[in-house]
């Protein structure tokens, strides 16, 4: 599958109920709007039920204000058997000035699976240019991580909790 099949891209007005007491958008609320439109991507590429895995390299760049534009990109960078790794680039434009600045960027890992929640298979993604092949060799990379930082986690909880 194409990254550009499952490519979503979508734009919110941040209102004064997504906004803390200095009139910047709530982390927490950008998270959940990042975790739908990275579900949609999920879903568009994989035609399977899906769950978050993990959020990594969730960096809050610059802050998002009352009033702005909030774009949100969505593309897959990366798959293995069950799992696809999702970009989320954030944007925020000044509704007034047009002033565009990088906000946030992440990493979401999804994992597609069957009634009884088990892992299933997926389509793999096919980079199409050397930007998209770029991305799926640094996924791969990042994905060797998020192995070992599981596997390393669930010793710790074992041993804390001594399960």
């Amino acid at each position: 599958m194409k990254v550009k099949d499952s490519m979503v891209e979508i734009s919110r007005l941040v209102l004064p109920e997504d906004t803390n007491v200095v009139n910047a958008l709530y982390g927490g609320r950008l998270v959940g709007w990042m975790d739908n439109i990275a579900s949609i991507t999920a879903y568009k590429h994989s035609r399977k039920n899906i769950v978050t895995g993990s959020i990594d390299s969730l960096f809050f760049i610059s802050p998002i204000r009352l009033g702005d534009i909030v774009t949100i990109r969505s593309f897959v960078t990366y798959t293995t058997r069950s799992t696809m790794e999702i970009e989320i680039d954030v944007f925020s434009e000044n509704a007034i000035t047009g002033d565009k600045k990088i906000t946030t960027q992440a990493f979401f890992t999804y994992v597609a699976i069957d009634g009884d929640g088990k892992p299933v298979e997926i389509n793999q993604i096919e980079p199409e240019n050397d930007e998209e092949m770029k991305r799926y060799k640094e996924g791969e990379i990042r994905s060797a991580e998020r192995l070992k930082r599981l596997a390393e986690t669930k010793e710790r909880i074992k041993a804390t909790l001594k399960i």
